[in-house]
């Protein structure tokens, strides 16, 4: 395969811990091709591939709130949800809706590199909060809101990835939310949840979501088949009020676009509703959850002991912590020689200083050799590293 036919950050002869891909093996399936035959074949066809209602695909929607309420005992309509083209398109699209240029959004320190950038393309203003193992720490949001309102800045929204949490893999905790969410209220800011591993559990029940603890008050929630059908769909979901969702309904770019990728959607919907990808979701759970634990095992067995890592319950990456005496760029850079590829903390922060000890490891699409290998090449170059003059 020539190397222009690689997946993004797909690189031959290098094993790539780099990106949050779902493994290939997973994405071509027997019922997709089949869903998508039976809807290029039917009559249907030719409504999908014309331009679509602007929420989005009818039966796609329906089906999402069914298993939304069904799964997180809420009674959310239709008038909540829309389809979007991916997590991406939604950020930027509540970015650009519900944020004034200038304006202040409060993100995670680390967060989701791809959303920093999306952010600054709006000329918003970043305003960090720290974390530790277990999420977003409400006391550090809630001094850093009284020292924006002391000076006369008030932020128009939170960004959080509450489960499964990229780069770190934490899980934020049910009681920790319900103290964000008094915070959301008493400071009047939208929080909006990027909640697109959520399927992706290994242990145990994933904790209430921000918007059924709120009851979807002040609270957006974005969905995707990115990381559980295929990336390459281009297609998600938001879920807010009615309200929030009509905003976007309405917004210029929906209002040219004609729904989102009325096509994929409709072969989507067909797929959802044989059943097939609630079935696909538990073989990804089963997959991933091996390859996570083959990923802690071997940190385990080839880490130097100060070198400290979490523990993620689900989703695709675990953080790394390095000593004052290793810097995580001169790491990546030395361990790309020798044959393995992975993120270096610094593009997670607004900040970049802040992640200049901390890698990304994602173990979502290497088999288990490699990730093993992997580990084990980058333990040898942490170690490495020490003895190198800068």
């Amino acid at each position: 395969m020539a190397s222009n036919e690689l997946a993004q950050g797909m690189e031959q002869n290098t094993i790539s811990l780099l990106f949050g891909h779902p493994d290939s093996a997973t994405l071509s399936t027997p019922e997709l091709r089949d869903a998508m035959q039976r809807i290029i074949s039917s009559p249907q066809g030719y409504t999908a591939l014309q331009y679509g209602p602007e929420q989005g695909t009818p039966g796609l929607i329906n089906f999402l709130v069914e298993k939304i309420n069904r799964e997180q005992s809420l009674s959310i309509q239709p008038g909540n949800l829309m389809v979007v083209a991916g997590s991406t398109h939604a950020v930027d699209m509540l970015a650009r809706l519900f944020v004034e240029p200038g304006a202040v959004v409060l993100v995670e320190a680390p967060t989701y590199a791809d959303s920093i950038h999306t952010f600054q393309d709006h000329r918003i203003e970043l305003c960090s909060i720290h974390m530790d193992e277990n999420g977003l720490i409400p006391r550090a949001l809630e001094k850093q809101l009284a020292r924006l309102h002391a000076s006369g800045k008030v932020p128009s929204m939170l960004y959080t990835i509450p489960n499964f949490h990229n780069p770190t893999g934490s899980t934020l905790s049910e009681t920790r939310r319900s103290e964000i969410i008094k915070l959301a209220h008493q400071y009047d800011f939208l929080i909006v949840e990027d909640d697109v591993y959520r399927d992706l559990s290994f242990e145990g029940s994933v904790p209430a979501s921000f918007y059924a603890l709120a009851n979807g008050k002040q609270v957006v929630s974005i969905g995707s088949f990115s990381k559980t059908l295929a990336p390459g769909l281009r297609l998600g979901w938001l879920l807010g009020s009615e309200d929030v969702v009509q905003c976007c309904i309405n917004c210029g770019t929906t209002q040219m676009g004609g729904g989102a990728n009325p096509l994929v959607a409709h072969i989507v919907a067909e797929y959802c509703r044989s059943g097939s990808w609630e079935a696909h979701i538990s073989r990804l759970q089963s997959l991933y959850k091996l390859r996570r634990d083959v990923a802690l095992s071997a940190l385990s067995q080839y880490m130097p002991s100060d070198v400290r890592w979490t523990h993620p319950a689900g989703g695709f990456f675990i953080w790394l912590s390095l000593p004052e005496n290793v810097f995580a760029q001169h790491v990546k850079h030395m361990a790309l020689q020798a044959g393995v590829s992975l993120a270096a903390g610094v593009g997670f922060f607004v900040d970049p200083f802040a992640g200049a000890h901390n890698l990304r490891l994602a173990y979502s699409c290497a088999t288990p050799n490699d990730i093993d290998s992997g580990i084990r090449i980058l333990a040898q170059v942490i170690d490495k590293s020490r003895n190198v003059e800068r």
